[in-house]
């Protein structure tokens, strides 16, 4: 079954707009630089981020999962 939805990660655009670096991002909430670079490069088709860690980078950047995630209609 195809998925009528995508969901797209806006963390690189934040994270350009907060002028921070995917690894500056990583030390400061002790998450992994890996998981990180896979948000910023968008490849979360298949992926599964716990929920700790999506409430790390939102505290930490001070913005809400509407604003890290946006869900569009494909095609």
């Amino acid at each position: 079954m195809d998925n009528k939805y995508t969901l797209i990660c806006n963390l690189k655009t934040i994270l350009e707009q907060k002028s921070i670096t995917p690894y500056r991002l990583s030390k400061d909430t002790g998450e992994r630089i890996g998981t990180i670079y896979k948000m910023v490069d968008g490849k979360i088709e298949d992926a599964r981020f716990p929920a700790t860690l999506l409430a790390s980078i939102c505290g930490y950047l001070d913005i809400t999962m509407g604003e890290l995630f946006t869900v569009t209609l494909n095609d």
